[in-house]
């Protein structure tokens, strides 16, 4: 198949597209304007750069294309880039679902986010459907703006587009260029004393839920969704299991989500006066306090997905930034 992946420069569109040609397929990588294709100059693919609200850029991009796997998004969760995350999580995929119908594309792969289906209060992982609480509505605006954005192209779905939902968890592994866990890996590397939040995640390596990308273009049900999710774990656990693997010579340190929250606000005051994204905002502060957990038991069922293990990722991600994002 000849596959269009959008989000192609990006930590888990760089891992796709590997999984793509890995499965002989043929992939026109693309990402927005400006961004690094270093970690794709080495691969048999066609990269093309273009901006995806460009309707007329859009439409050359997917002739020919058989699958469409919609991996760009905004990341963010600054306040005060509201407005071009909007734009990026919610209008490109929009357009790009028209597109697709109209280019006669056979089959769209939406990337949504665990986050859109919320949390049980108790913790207990949650399949591919709501919670008893919402990520929506807290000032975690990039939970808003991705459950918007995947009602956008479901919308599309009674007018003939054939479209596939992937929830992916927290991905682990090698190519995440913009230090997601990076972060936190060469902090503990550094010896710099690493702060831990009260909550709960799904954690994967990127690679398999590359891998379960492909496998839900290949073997799918239309119209439905799928949980790329993993190993339900607190984030102590879980730094604390960094810091046994890099050598840290300090350990994590917990606070509270009240600490967290308080930090938040003080983050987003100080990035009034700076102009530069906070390190934490209020709103990412109370979704990395929830018990958030999620269960693939559907994923396995039918794409047979496993999450991979999460050891091997998190040693194959630190060497990875060993290579290519050595601490100075």
């Amino acid at each position: 198949m000849r596959c269009l992946v959008t989000g192609a420069t990006g930590f888990v569109g760089s891992n796709l597209v590997r999984s793509l040609l890995g499965a002989g397929h043929d992939v026109v990588a693309t990402g927005a304007p400006g961004s690094t294709t270093r970690y794709l100059d080495d691969l048999p693919l066609e990269v093309r750069l273009v901006d995806l609200l460009d309707s007329s850029q859009v439409g050359t991009l997917l002739e020919g294309c058989d699958w469409v796997f919609h991996v760009a998004g905004d990341t963010s969760t600054w306040s005060a880039l509201t407005e071009r995350r909007r734009k990026v999580n919610v209008d490109a995929a929009a357009r790009l679902a028209d597109a697709s119908l109209k280019a006669g594309v056979r089959r769209f792969v939406h990337t949504s986010t665990v986050d859109v289906h919320g949390y049980n209060v108790d913790g207990s992982p949650l399949p591919e459907r709501a919670g008893e609480r919402s990520l929506c509505g807290i000032g975690y605006d990039y939970a808003d703006t991705k459950a918007a954005g995947e009602a956008a192209v479901l919308n599309r779905v009674d007018d003939g587009l054939d479209v596939v939902v992937v929830y992916p968890g927290f991905m682990i592994g090698p190519f995440d260029h913009t230090l997601q866990l990076g972060r936190v890996i060469r902090g503990m590397q550094t010896g710099k004393t690493t702060f831990v939040p009260p909550g709960t995640a799904s954690f994967c390596d990127v690679r398999a839920v590359a891998d379960g990308m492909v496998a839900a273009a290949e073997r799918g049900r239309a119209g439905e969704g799928y949980n790329l999710t993993g190993h339900n774990r607190s984030y102590a656990e879980m730094f604390t299991r960094i810091a046994q693997l890099v050598g840290a010579t300090k350990r994590p340190v917990k606070v509270s989500r009240g600490v967290l929250l308080g930090y938040g606000r003080l983050c987003q005051l100080g990035a009034r006066y700076t102009h530069r994204p906070p390190d934490m905002d209020p709103g990412l502060a109370r979704y990395l306090s929830v018990p958030q957990a999620s269960e693939w038991t559907k994923a396995r069922d039918q794409l047979d997905y496993h999450p991979g293990d999460v050891d091997t990722a998190l040693q194959d991600a630190a060497a990875w930034y060993d290579e290519h994002m050595p601490t100075q």
